[in-house]
């Protein structure tokens, strides 16, 4: 159940504040996800394909714990 910043007490506004911040850290990573493709285009460019596929998979990475750590953050802040 969602309630009003005034009836909240303090547990519940530090669990909001604690979805918020996780919610910022998931964008940013999912911010940084959009600079991979170029990398990996660069590393194949060069001739290095094995570099190229270590940044294609940390690429990855970097999107699957942007999208649990934003919505993780919703969940957090909406459920509390």
């Amino acid at each position: 159940m969602v309630h009003l910043v005034a009836e909240a007490n303090e547990m519940q506004l530090w669990a909001r504040a604690a979805g918020i911040g996780m919610s910022a850290l998931g964008w940013f990573l999912l911010i940084i996800a959009l600079l991979v493709p170029k990398a990996v285009r660069e590393e194949r460019e060069g001739g290095n394909l094995e570099a190229a596929s270590k940044v294609r998979r940390n690429g990855l990475i970097v999107v699957g714990l942007g999208c649990l750590l934003s919505g993780g953050g919703a969940a957090l802040y909406f459920g509390s």
